[in-house]
């Protein structure tokens, strides 16, 4: 699982280049760290990252705003993110609102260069800007970090808007 560690910010790094106000997009967003068994960790193509040792998970949050802004559908968004990592059908889809703003999260099985992981995505959007959590895990531990993962979703607010 150690592979989780390396490959998916590598992944998250090979993301286009950003004007400096996509940049800084995540400044007009704020999340509450998952708690401290969770480590901050380098983001690669992301806004924030925190990495749990213990379990081999990972949960990210990034933001697209202005010229990155992507509009569709909330479904086709999350299918867009999950692309390449997600397999079958979710397992779980549930609508909910964050921020005063329609969201949708769905569950997955995947693979990650091989190593079956399952996939926690929400995505949102708000102001021209398009929002997504991911949550990682290997399967046989993803619901002992799911709670850290709602909790950082649940606690998404956008700034001055």
């Amino acid at each position: 699982m150690k592979y989780l560690t390396i490959l998916v910010p590598l992944i998250l790094a090979c993301g286009p280049k950003q004007s400096k106000e996509a940049r800084n997009s995540h400044q007009n967003y704020q999340i509450p760290a998952p708690p401290s068994d969770w480590a901050r960790v380098k983001a690669g193509g992301a806004d924030k990252a925190w990495f749990n040792r213990e379990m081999s998970a990972t949960i990210y949050f990034d933001s697209n705003c202005k010229e990155r802004f992507e509009d569709g559908s909330l479904s086709d968004l999350l299918t867009h993110l999950t692309f390449g990592l997600a397999q079958d059908e979710p397992l779980r889809e549930e609508s909910m609102t964050l921020d005063g703003r329609d969201a949708l999260l769905r569950v997955y099985d995947g693979l990650l260069d091989g190593v079956q992981v399952r996939v926690g995505a929400v995505v949102t959007k708000k102001n021209q800007c398009l929002y997504d959590g991911l949550y990682i895990a290997p399967p046989a531990r993803f619901e002992e970090g799911w709670g850290s993962f709602v909790q950082v979703v649940s606690g998404f607010r956008t700034r001055g808007n």
